[in-house]
Order: C-alpha cells, then sequence, then structure tokens
C-alpha cells in the first residue's frame, strides 16, 4: 500500500493536553493483576508505580469513534495512517520527579515524528510520540513512544522465530499470562485492542496464531521484577524494545542482570522457556 509521507507528516507537531487526578483504583487493580499480595499494594499519597502512568489519561473516545481494530480512529491526534496493523513497539522513558498517587497531573503529548519504509512484508510507518508527565513540582517523567503500522499478512502466520535471549540472569520470573490476564489489563488501561482479547480477529483478521500479550504489560513484568529485587534504588530511565510478540499461553520468565561495571544499570529481558527473545530492556538508577 502506497503511502502519502508528504500528507501524514503534516501531524508531525500535532498536540494535545490534559490534566487528571491519579485514583488509587487503577493501581490496586495493577497490583493484584501482576500477583502483587494485598497488603503491598500502594495507598492514597504513596509514589505511582514505575509504569503506573500508563494505567491514565487512558483515551476515552465515544464508542461511534472506535476503528474496526478496537482502537480510537486515526485522523486526530495520531496521523491517518491506512496500514491496518498497529503495534506499541518501545519506549524511552526518563523519570525525574515522583509522583504521588491522588495528585493532579498533566499530561502533554506531541507528535514528534513520521517515517515510512519498505519492508519485506510490505509497507511499514513509525510514528514517535513524546508524552510529558508535570505535576506540582515540574516535570515528573518524560516518555518517547514508537508506535508501528504494518499490513496484515496474506494469510494466518505461526510462531515467529526468534532471536535467543541473553544469559546469566540474576533477577528471573515466570508468569503464565493467560486470558483472564489479558482482559484485566486490557480492562485497567481502557485498552480495546482486539489483537487482546477477540481470538477470532486476531487469527482470521491480523493473522496472528494466538491473542497477543500487551508489550506494555511485559514491560512493567520486566521493571516489576527488577524493583522487587531491587527495593532501594530510585530509578532514573528505563528503555524497553519490542523483539517478537509473545502469544497468550506461551509461558514466559522476566529477567535481568547488571550491565557493565557501574553497578547502576542493568540489562533485562523478556523470554519464553525455550528462550526466544520477545522483548529486552534497560534499566538505569541512583
Amino acid at each position: 500500500m502506497a503511502l502519502d509521507l508528504e500528507h501524514l507528516q503534516k501531524w508531525i507537531g500535532n498536540t494535545e493536553k490534559a490534566e487528571e487526578e491519579l485514583d488509587l483504583w487503577p493501581v490496586t487493580a495493577m497490583m493484584a493483576a501482576l500477583d502483587v499480595p494485598a497488603e503491598d499494594w500502594p495507598k492514597r499519597g504513596d509514589t505511582l508505580p514505575l509504569t503506573g502512568h500508563w494505567n491514565y489519561f487512558v483515551p476515552r473516545v465515544p464508542q461511534s469513534k472506535i476503528d474496526t481494530d478496537g482502537h480510537p480512529q486515526r485522523g486526530d491526534f495520531l496521523p491517518p495512517i491506512p496500514l491496518p496493523r498497529r503495534m506499541w513497539a518501545g519506549s524511552r522513558i526518563k523519570y525525574y520527579n515522583p509522583v504521588m498517587i491522588g495528585e493532579k497531573v498533566t499530561k502533554t503529548s506531541t507528535v514528534q515524528d513520521i517515517k515510512v519504509k519498505e519492508g519485506k512484508s510490505g509497507s511499514l510507518a513509525f510514528v514517535t510520540v513524546k508524552h510529558v508527565y508535570s505535576n506540582a513540582n515540574g516535570v515528573a517523567l518524560e516518555e518517547e513512544q514508537d508506535l508501528v503500522y504494518r499490513d496484515n499478512p496474506p494469510a494466518a502466520t505461526g510462531v515467529p522465530e526468534r532471536k535467543s535471549a541473553p544469559g546469566g540472569a540474576v533477577w528471573s520470573r515466570e508468569i503464565h499470562p493467560d486470558t483472564s490476564l489479558l482482559f484485566r489489563y486490557s480492562a485497567v488501561t481502557f485498552n480495546a485492542h482486539k489483537i487482546h482479547y477477540d481470538h477470532s480477529y486476531a487469527t482470521e483478521v491480523e493473522g496472528y496464531p494466538a491473542l497477543i500479550v500487551h508489550g506494555q504489560l511485559i514491560a512493567t513484568f520486566l521493571l516489576d521484577n527488577w524493583q522487587r529485587n531491587n527495593p532501594n534504588e530510585t530509578v532514573t530511565q528505563f528503555t524497553f524494545k519490542a523483539m517478537s510478540p509473545l502469544f497468550c499461553g506461551e509461558t514466559f520468565k522476566a529477567e535481568g542482570k547488571l550491565a557493565g561495571e557501574s553497578g547502576n544499570k542493568g540489562e533485562l529481558w523478556a523470554c519464553t522457556t525455550k528462550g526466544g527473545l520477545t522483548m529486552q530492556a534497560d534499566v538505569a538508577w541512583e
């Protein structure tokens, strides 16, 4: 499918802004999904968990403006890219000041870049969006998100061949992503993307062999497992990149180890029990 890059790039610089009070319930719901004991859940006034900002500022468009894939229709804030498959491919997050549950936060989002290229599977479009979260103390965190759009395959595909994950994990946790986990995460993030809950859509329309585990859920498990093993450290940066789709029912491991000799950087990854790499990430702390 030919894409009009000149037209799409008119969306670069597009900005939207919103303010929200960070209620407690999305965080406790997320803790339940992560299988955290109730006695360890944060309370109002506590610091928001590291990926907790994804539970807020969720798109609340009317049902009539939901597209066939479950996402909000394109062409408003995000460019009207006609390619049917879309995914959150990765993020780069910088943490500056803590965010407290219950306080008011402002989120400013800006389309930073749009690129188009031809790959082996057809046309690809890449959109970079920057989100800035601010509270009474100024900028609390910044996140650059990479969104990827692509054609559907001509027929259903099997599980892709995956690269081998790194070895030597110091932190490791095994997770079993079933349909109830995917549903609960979609619910707490108000994510209606059908690849996460509509099996016939995921397999018959987008050509996947099964439902897809949310990339940001995998990233949350990676950072959550790191923090469980490093409870006294303060994260300053977290970067992740999806390497291969992970499918519902595929048991995976959230793993990591120290990176280099500095003592304040870590290499994280998610892999199947057979060692296939599905996500890689980096974390830095002080």
